[in-house]
């Protein structure tokens, strides 16, 4: 049995950091390096996810919210205003929002199909 925190895991925290790191890349002019300290990963993990290597299973590029919010988190970032705990919650809470939506339910089924007539997430 496979549960929603799992494929949150797998799916959702991947895809959210491409997000940003995309947001930091190209609307922030960041190098790499300068985004991968930001959010405490290596550079070579931010070549991934911008060359959609990682994080490409769930696409949140056409999610207004997750793109609001990834604009404010980068943003928060570079003007120095966010700490590292301030950018877990961050995270957290992108998560959340993607899982209320019902995003993931499809990557659910996919693992589980017994999880159809789940409604974990949007409650």
């Amino acid at each position: 049995m496979s549960v929603p925190c799992e494929t949150s895991v797998k799916t959702v925290a991947p895809a959210i950091r491409a997000v940003l790191a995309k947001k930091l890349l190209d609307e922030h002019d960041l190098k790499q390096e300068e985004a991968a300290e930001f959010l405490g990963i290596s550079q070579a993990a931010i070549s991934k996810y911008i060359s959609k290597v990682r994080g490409k299973a769930l696409d949140l590029d056409e999610v207004d919210e997750i793109q609001i919010w990834a604009e404010k988190v980068a943003t928060e970032l570079v003007s120095g205003k966010m700490s590292r705990p301030q950018l877990v919650s961050a995270l957290c809470q992108a998560c959340k929002l993607i899982r209320n939506k019902g995003l993931i339910c499809p990557l659910c089924w996919q693992r589980d199909s017994a999880l159809k007539e789940c409604s974990h997430c949007m409650t």
